[in-house]
């Protein structure tokens, strides 16, 4: 299964798109044991369903003796057949009339035995399954499943897309909305979000996969409160000489963007509190971040955002904080444009053109322009306009780097 393939890729990966059903064929010789399992978990790293194992029987080693145990527990039947005919060693007329006689019966004899029918019969009968599994997973799913993002008024079950696999950039969905009868049951689904943008490297990417094999087989879950394992320590060493910036000197682990954001808010928070002597049980510290910005669904972090369709109508929904406009990054008519917003056009001027988007993010020469000059400046008298006029306290500031993506896929 590891050959290669005519791109050089390993077989079991050259494959791996159709996620085909798998019959594997397992080593009956010295050693086979052991190559047979290695497969076996080869394939199931790669997501490939293993419906069945054949091998031939050899009395002396017995290796169908103890795979057959191997398969059972994992809930895979086993079936030994007995060997061919051996090869004669002269390859006459004769000879070779005598060999394809004895090949002929012996495939006869095997292919009538009930192991073999029932093993068929069994094969056939889980593909009808998995169909009736995928027919009726997006009803079930509408019964049981709240969805996040989403609007459940008026959707229904053929809303929703039954996913069997992922690989690469595409899904292999079931089922389809078209009118017309399909051609296969499962096809191909172009990924166009990147699973929410966390997919850099494809779906199901064996280099992830085994790595991830490793880290569970190593470690599998270990706490981390007082205690330290050489993958934490490696990517903390590595962030910190790769950010090559003094203000960080330390790494906080934890579980997700959301929770993230709620660990760097408390962070800012804190530090702010104590180098200002605000009390915040008294006094209300603010946000200041940009407009259409979103950081989060948990309960702290919805407030370091403008009311949106994300947290407008949470019920502890505040929004403590002050949004910037901003000048927007677009391509129209083949040219790259930095737009002015119209009630920013009084401070910052008229839109801008540039040569590529490398000028366009060029951070040196913008900060020196013109516009740069007189952005900052509009930035540095709302701040004091707010703090001074308006007695308004800010704890901290979190900006989104280049892209809004939950507000709108927008380059700022």
């Amino acid at each position: 299964m590891h050959s290669p393939g005519p791109n050089g890729n390993s077989q079991a990966d050259l494959y791996r798109p159709l996620r085909l059903p798998i019959v594997l064929v397992a080593d009956s010789r010295l050693g086979g044991i052991s190559s047979s399992i290695s497969a076996y978990e080869s394939l199931l790293l790669r997501g490939y369903d293993i419906q069945s194992v054949l091998l031939f029987r050899d009395e002396y080693y017995q290796n169908h003796e103890y795979l057959r145990d191997f398969f059972r527990n994992k809930s895979i039947p086993l079936v030994p057949l007995p060997a061919p005919p051996t090869k004669p060693l002269q390859l006459d007329a004769d000879s070779r009339l005598r060999d394809e006689e004895a090949m002929s019966s012996y495939y006869q004899k095997v292919s009538q035995e009930s192991e073999v029918l029932r093993l068929l019969e069994e094969m056939s009968v889980k593909n009808t399954e998995r169909i009736e599994r995928l027919e009726e997973m997006a009803s079930r799913a509408h019964d049981l499943i709240w969805y996040p993002f989403t609007q459940h008024h008026g959707m229904s079950a053929k809303d929703i897309t039954v996913i069997d696999s992922a690989h690469d950039d595409y899904f292999q969905t079931f089922g389809s909305n078209s009118s017309t009868k399909p051609d296969s049951e499962l096809r191909p689904t172009f990924d166009g979000s990147a699973s929410w943008w966390t997919q850099g490297l494809g779906h199901g990417n064996p280099d992830l996969s085994l790595s991830a094999a490793y880290a569970a087989g190593r470690y599998g879950h270990v706490m981390f409160a007082g205690a330290v394992h050489e993958p934490a320590l490696s990517l903390a060493d590595r962030l910190l000489k790769t950010l090559d910036n003094p203000r960080f000197t330390k790494v906080f682990y934890t579980d997700n963007g959301s929770t993230g954001m709620e660990v760097a808010v408390k962070m800012g928070l804190r530090a702010a509190c104590d180098r200002y002597g605000w009390d915040a049980s008294q006094e209300k510290i603010n946000i200041l971040g940009l407009k259409g910005s979103y950081h989060g669904d948990t309960i702290g972090v919805m407030d370091c955002s403008e009311p949106s369709t994300y947290n407008r109508k949470v019920e502890w929904y505040r929004g403590r904080g002050h949004w910037f406009d901003f000048p927007l990054v677009k391509m129209v008519d083949g040219t790259w444009k930095v737009e002015i917003p119209e009630e920013l056009r009084a401070d910052l001027g008229s839109d801008a053109e540039f040569e590529s988007l490398n000028s366009v993010f060029d951070l040196k020469q913008r900060l020196k322009s013109d516009a740069g000059q007189r952005y900052k400046e509009y930035i540095r008298r709302t701040i004091e306009d707010l703090v001074q006029k308006q007695g308004m306290k800010f704890g901290a500031l979190i900006l989104e780097p280049v892209i809004l993506g939950a507000g709108g896929m927008l380059f700022w």
